[in-house]
């Protein structure tokens, strides 16, 4: 955790950057705002323990290629404090439930990207602690890949580990999510929209009680290892019409496949999203009035 962070100047400008929105979005649907988000968001910080996502071959050998696996795994440079410090408040989030007995002495969830990440609870914990310094500020917790989840239980725990931590800031009254605008979220007090990809069958008694779960999220995957396919990709996505009764994301990365790895095994994803995310940035400037989550 990021205790010691300081923001720069530049940074405090979108410490508050919701609290600041001008008064004529205050009634629009949060779907209509354009809300900076990251990539497997939590991928900051990875151990050495393989994750249930990560192929079999390669857990076999995951210790003695682990530097490897580790350039190909972490996707982000800065904590869940610093990027919320830097205005992001979309995060995409990848939960397993671990299996090993001596991991399970803390906390049964980790995220997991390829290796285990730090403790969900430790994360969520963190977050929160940012909302408590800023009342007005909202964020989406999208948990939209679940690992190792063998039955409804697990699903039970998560939300109860959701909503333990930020009891009332959690939004579970709006019925849709067209109702979720800034002025609804401050007067209710509400900061924290989940977004869970929850099917039928994992749908509990326990998680209705707690409130609505918005399944509501849009996210295509561009799926690709080359830039060029990635901004075609992105042009025809945003020519559709983008129905402001989803939050719809539109994922800028590429992705690397095995061949591009085997090519360059002592790159690393880092690496590969400098030009990509400089490429994206000129993108999104000529598309200042699309109401898409970024």
């Amino acid at each position: 955790m990021a205790t010691g962070f300081q923001a720069s100047s530049s940074q405090l400008q979108h410490d508050e950057w919701m609290t600041n929105l001008p008064e004529r979005l205050h009634d629009e649907p949060i779907t209509k705002i354009a809300i900076p988000g990251t990539h497997d968001s939590f991928a900051y910080n990875l151990t050495r323990h393989a994750g249930p996502d990560l192929l079999p071959n390669l857990r076999r050998v995951s210790l003695l290629i682990y530097p490897i696996i580790k350039n190909w795994s972490v996707t982000q440079d800065r904590t869940f404090t610093e990027q919320l410090h830097m205005g992001v408040r979309y995060f995409d989030l990848r939960v397993c439930r671990t299996t090993d007995k001596s991991l399970q002495s803390k906390s049964l969830f980790r995220f997991t990207h390829g290796l285990l990440g730090n403790l969900v609870s430790e994360g969520l914990e963190e977050i929160n602690r940012y909302l408590n310094k800023h009342p007005k500020e909202i964020i989406l917790l999208d948990f939209n890949h679940f690992y190792d989840f063998n039955d409804q239980c697990g699903h039970d725990q998560l939300i109860h580990l959701v909503h333990e931590t930020f009891g009332k800031k959690l939004c579970t009254t709006a019925r849709t999510i067209t109702a979720c605008t800034l002025n609804y979220l401050w007067n209710n007090q509400q900061q924290v929209i989940l977004l869970y990809e929850k099917h039928a069958d994992q749908c509990t008694a326990y998680m209705d009680r707690i409130g609505h779960f918005f399944q509501i999220c849009q996210s295509p995957w561009p799926n690709t290892p080359r830039i060029d396919e990635l901004f075609l990709f992105l042009d025809e996505l945003v020519s559709k019409s983008q129905p402001i009764t989803c939050v719809n994301v539109i994922q800028g990365q590429i992705t690397p496949d095995g061949g591009s790895i085997q090519s360059s095994p002592f790159s690393s994803l880092h690496a590969i999203a400098k030009e990509t995310n400089r490429q994206l940035i000129e993108w999104l400037s000529h598309r200042k009035r699309d109401p898409s989550l970024v």
